[in-house]
């Protein structure tokens, strides 16, 4: 056993021999509030707020890169909306969602999120501003002007004659025509949802990645007529009317429906969201940003941020839509 000793001892040594220690140079990092908000013309009822959770109010810090805690939203903020003449529009107060901290007893625990008081609707033409405060960090604001509406000549379902990847026989494609000004430069999102013969919420429009006719999947593209989901933060796909301004812009593509067992799809419900340039700024570096995969090799991938001396999104989106009868 006292032979091993020193063996281990010297093999130590020459294994730290082998280390190279570099220093890097992290530069200082100074908390600043983090926001995100889709101001639209909808009024913000619960199936609204439900329907597009990615346009929620949700507040938190920011934090260096090499801090261990995980990120966290705080529901201490303070979040006004005013119109241009100054005036508070709109206010907001802490809800938490339910969690995993099911330790306390208390279903709501994941803080940050925030809900509006005053069930405030924006109007196209009119420009807003969003300031936010909390204790610890500096105020910080935003403004934008809400776009006007976009104009849907048309939308079709054609049913396919293929079964979807769920099993079920209601795959199809999906196409909206939209005139697009001439005057301005215009951005969108198209989003789709499904209802019943009553107008209620049947189930989702998915859209199918395994058809050919939606294109190269694989391929990295960052001006896709593509589908987005109003619940999920990645799957936003805004595209520009650039190359065709003042056309008529063809959305098409390959979806399937996927809802209620138990009633009949009637409707599907289309939804073009005209979006302000920081919009479509702020979803296009995010694709690039999930683009990347974590690649340490990849080009950086800085989010887009209009929220000053802060970080994050004030947004909006100037929804209109239209039913097609299934």
């Amino acid at each position: 056993m006292n032979k091993l000793l020193p063996f281990l001892a010297s093999a130590t040594v020459a294994l730290s021999a082998c280390e190279t220690i570099v220093d890097v140079d992290v530069p200082p990092h100074t908390p600043r509030l983090a926001l995100s908000y889709t101001l639209s013309n909808q009024t913000p009822t619960a199936e609204y707020q439900e329907l597009f959770e990615v346009r929620d109010l949700f507040v938190s810090t920011s934090q260096g890169v090499l801090e261990p805690k995980e990120p966290a939203g705080r529901k201490d903020a303070t979040v006004e909306l005013l119109n241009d003449a100054g005036q508070v529009v709109e206010q907001f107060r802490s809800k938490g969602r339910p969690g995993f901290n099911f330790s306390t007893g208390r279903p709501d625990s994941l803080y940050g999120y925030y809900v509006p008081t005053r069930n405030f609707v924006g109007q196209p033409g009119n420009t807003y501003t969003l300031r936010g405060s909390a204790p610890g960090v500096e105020a910080v604001e935003a403004t934008l002007t809400l776009p006007a509406r976009a104009t849907i000549e048309t939308g079709s379902y054609i049913v396919s004659s293929s079964n979807n990847p769920v099993g079920w026989n209601n795959a199809g494609r999906l196409t909206c025509s939209i005139l697009d000004n001439a005057a301005t430069i215009d951005y969108y999102m198209v989003y789709a949802r499904v209802l019943d013969r009553n107008g209620q919420y049947w189930g989702t429009v998915q859209y199918d990645y395994n058809s050919p006719s939606n294109g190269n999947n694989s391929d990295i593209s960052l001006n896709r007529y593509q589908l987005s989901e109003a619940r999920s933060l990645y799957n936003q796909y805004p595209f520009s009317d650039v190359g065709g301004n003042g056309q008529r812009l063809i959305f098409s593509n390959d979806v399937y429906l996927d809802g209620s067992r138990t009633t009949e799809p009637a409707f599907i419900e289309v939804t073009v969201s005209s979006l302000t340039p920081d919009t479509y700024r702020f979803y296009q570096s995010l694709q690039r940003y999930y683009d990347t995969d974590g690649n340490p090799f990849a080009e950086p991938a800085p989010l887009f941020t209009n929220v000053r001396p802060g970080y994050g999104l004030f947004g909006g989106a100037t929804d209109v839509t239209y039913r097609i009868p299934l």
